[in-house]
């Protein structure tokens, strides 16, 4: 790429490190194009003359690749439009803030290709948390059909595939500015970082993981949804999962053990209640606790009895019953009443051997934040209820790790829940089985940043993930984040799956993301000063404007 030594023009420089980006990411998914969508940016931030029109320029660009990338979330609902053009804004924020504490480090003499990778990183990272986070489009994501570039993601997650790809484009770029021994040596040291991780892809790909033993069966059909769905709309899903599921296992060229429905797709108008009730719900309900209870107790008896009906039909002629691993809601009843979007486990007695409560939660779609202390609105807006934590389901002889939605897309949630689960007695989980139900997001490239999310997820936490999906992704991903098989976007079908296990553990999971933290405070105490310091200069400015008024 021939630029010019000069300030450039901020806006088509802005514009076409939006479009490189965008070209590098699904539905496009050009990967080379990442190691150089990023150097009219950093182009931009050397040249800049700081000034408030140039920045715009910047957001501008930032804000347009956001709302392109993130189109597919329009789909859901007339009412998300606005949600989407906000989402967009915010996120725009981030490029910007990274291009501007590149500047702030570059004057603290931190050398071009470490300083642009420490400010996109910290970027990443921030945003990862903020506001309860989001991972999705990350650049480490582009590398994700590259099996050798994202096996360090074992050792650092997205951000150390981003770290690289940011140091290898900073890398180039100093050499093109400086064309001297500083400009040699940042490209030497990239091009020894890139091959280590090259290097570290293949030793990795090489060793050997294990035979498993439980078949899975993940259906998928494109059904469309809606926001507000009647009763007999959501049987007819039901009822179409359940002869989709059918086909899928009674076509099996093997015993399929369990069967894995998306999102919320098992409910139909019938959660699984857990809890007892207490003497406080009977009343409002006009019953003595003794009668609520045995209410509770003929709605789970009603439950498994349908799950007995689902399990015989898909089973057909064979022998044994599959087990069931299905979204569904879930109603706490104890001393007050909790709503959970679930994954529960139904074993092959057609009992609910466990359930597990979606963790992370999205906001103003499944809470308001505060709305909880505030009775009177809490009342008239019922929110789900936050999960209490990781669950294992065992599955035969296999230990399953269930995550719901956007879990995989919020990636410390679900390195998060390997590592508590490795902590205690039973072991980290053999297999990572997510739910989810991006029928909501149309044919989009939503979906493909769902699915790259849970790639690098995979390899993070070294486990198998095996997602079902209403619409998609219904995907077979191996512990190297490689596409074993899938079901094409919008289509019916089933994924039937045999996950190999592997016996290693990730150093992601046994520290977590604290080289990202430490990374994330530089960029934030960096960002911190460059805002005190806008601050400071506006404050000066208004009071040089008084005095010559004066």
């Amino acid at each position: 790429m021939n630029l010019p030594d000069s300030p450039p023009d901020s806006r088509k420089y802005a514009l076409l490190g939006a479009v490189l980006l965008w070209c590098s990411q699904p539905p496009l998914g050009f990967w080379p194009l990442a190691f150089v969508a990023l150097i009219p940016w950093m182009h931009c931030g050397e040249s800049i003359s700081s000034t408030r029109r140039d920045y715009l320029y910047l957001y501008a660009a930032a804000a347009l690749y956001w709302l392109v990338s993130l189109q597919g979330l329009r789909h859901a609902n007339p009412l998300i439009y606005p949600c989407w053009i906000a989402l967009a804004c915010y996120l725009a924020v981030y490029p910007v803030a990274a291009i501007a504490v590149t500047r702030r480090l570059r004057r603290w003499s931190v050398p071009m290709f470490l300083a642009f990778p420490i400010a996109w990183v910290g970027a990443e990272w921030v945003r990862n948390y903020m506001l309860t986070g989001i991972s999705a489009a990350m650049l480490g994501h582009t590398m994700a059909d590259i099996p050798t570039m994202i096996q360090i993601a074992d050792l650092g997650g997205t951000y150390a595939v981003s770290f690289v790809i940011a140091l290898v484009s900073a890398a180039m770029y100093q050499l093109w500015r400086e064309r001297d021994k500083n400009g040699i040596a940042a490209f030497a040291v990239a091009a020894i970082l890139l091959g280590a991780t090259l290097g570290y892809g293949r030793y990795r790909l090489s060793q050997p993981t294990r035979n498993g033993s439980t078949v899975f069966a993940l259906v998928q059909r494109g059904e469309p949804v809606e926001y507000e769905q009647d009763k007999k709309r959501a049987l007819e899903i039901f009822d179409a999962y359940v002869r989709q599921s059918a086909q899928a296992v009674q076509q099996a060229d093997q015993i399929v053990d369990v069967v894995v429905w998306p999102e919320s797709m098992f409910t139909a108008d019938l959660p699984w209640i857990d809890g007892d009730g207490s003497a406080e719900i009977a009343a409002t309900e006009n019953l003595t606790a003794t009668e609520l209870t045995s209410l509770l107790n003929q709605q789970r008896a009603a439950f498994e009895f349908r799950a007995r009906r689902v399990q015989e039909q898909i089973a057909g002629k064979a022998d044994t019953l599959p087990q069931l691993i299905v979204g569904c809601g879930v109603l706490r009843v104890e001393q007050q009443q909790d709503i959970f979007s679930g994954v529960v486990h139904v074993d092959q007695q057609s009992r609910v051997a466990q359930w597990y409560g979606k963790n992370h939660l999205v906001m103003f779609g499944e809470y308001v934040p505060l709305i909880g202390h505030i009775p009177s609105l809490h009342a008239l807006i019922p929110m789900v209820t936050s999960g209490d934590g990781p669950r294992r389901f065992d599955v035969g002889s296999t230990t399953v790790a269930p995550n719901l939605c956007i879990e995989t897309a919020v990636e410390r949630v679900t390195i998060r829940h390997v590592s508590q689960l490795r902590s205690d007695n039973g072991g980290a989980p053999e297999v990572i089985v997510t739910v989810t139900n991006d029928g909501w997001f149309d044919d989009s490239a939503v979906i493909d940043h769902h699915q790259r999310c849970a790639q690098l997820v995979a390899v993070g936490c070294r486990r198998p993930i095996l997602s079902a999906a209403n619409n998609g992704p219904t995907v077979w991903i191996d512990s190297c984040g490689r596409i074993i098989d899938s079901v094409p976007r919008g289509d019916d079908g089933a994924v039937i799956a045999k996950p190999r296990l592997d016996d290693r553990t990730s150093l992601y999971v046994r520290i977590g993301d604290w080289p990202a933290t430490m990374i994330g405070m530089v960029f934030s105490i960096a960002w911190l000063k460059i805002l005190v310091d806008g601050v400071k200069q506006w404050r000066a400015n208004r009071r040089g404007r008084r005095s010559s008024v004066a």
